[in-house]
């Protein structure tokens, strides 16, 4: 069964987290029912990930560095344009949402903050920083500046790939401040491929088809979206959130909060 309950604008709500009974089978059941869960949900996204099947990395050309800088920001805001996200659950006011759009597949976390927009803007979009709060980052490496607002790295990741190695990607990363009001601070991500950085066996290289962050001021306070389009890489990462078998985006987004608050004083480079 599916229990929804809207508010009074015809939104889902969350309900209240179901506690087993502590005696008998309640708690046997329980967890029998969130393990069903995750392998349905798993089934499904897997299945919605057949687009990767094809290479989702694109040869970076410095010839034509602005098609693709512009292509990695307006598809990330094509994401962000759509309209029909799920509430998947909410932990300590970290929202995860979910979104069914055709073949793709994607998920939102939402959080919001009290520091300043541009300050969280100018630390967000240094993914060299990403390290201190992410725990899925393990490594991040500058390999090319390519401009002021464009610029290419190497992370490696703590997922492992199902040959047990570590992955890793060459991504892209294209920052833009608002260009009107109301708009919001974008930093969006997507892979490319260096010939001078091909694939190596100490890892499984990974790809990121569209993801990154948008950034709205809201007076005082800053909301601050990630947005990823599934890939099967991260499909069993996501899942164990969704059915409740894990916090670790609650956790992460936390962090990023801790991480931001300690370091706002030293963000004001322009």
């Amino acid at each position: 069964m599916t229990f929804m309950v809207l508010d009074e604008n015809n939104h889902p709500c969350i309900l209240p987290r179901m506690k087993p009974e502590s005696s008998g089978d309640g708690e046997r059941r329980y967890r029998e029912a969130i393990a069903r869960r995750k392998i349905r949900l798993d089934r499904k996204y897997v299945i919605s990930c057949k687009q990767s099947e094809v290479p989702l990395s694109v040869p970076w050309d410095p010839c034509n560095q602005v098609y693709l800088s512009y292509n990695n920001v307006s598809a990330l805001k094509m994401l962000v344009s759509k309209t029909d996200w799920v509430l998947a659950s909410e932990i300590n006011k970290v929202q995860l949402y979910t979104l069914e759009d055709g073949k793709f597949l994607s998920f939102k976390v939402e959080i919001i903050v009290s520091t300043d927009a541009r300050q969280t803007f100018n630390l967000l979009s240094d993914l060299s920083r990403r390290t201190e709060w992410d725990g899925y980052y393990k490594e991040c490496q500058l390999l090319q500046q390519v401009n002021e607002d464009d610029a290419i790295y190497h992370v490696v990741c703590t997922v492992s790939s199902t040959d047990g190695k570590l992955q890793d990607f060459i991504i892209l990363a294209s920052r833009r401040p608002p260009c009107d009001v109301g708009d919001p601070y974008v930093v969006a991500f997507r892979s490319v491929s260096l010939p001078a950085h091909p694939p190596c066996d100490e890892y499984t290289r990974g790809e990121t088809l569209c993801s990154g962050f948008c950034i709205w001021s809201q007076g005082p306070m800053t909301k601050i979206s990630y947005y990823n389009q599934f890939t099967p890489g991260i499909v069993s990462q996501v899942t164990t959130n969704i059915s409740g078998l894990s916090t670790d985006f609650a956790n992460t987004y936390q962090a990023c909060e801790e991480f931001l608050l300690a370091n706002t004083k030293d963000s004001n480079q322009p």
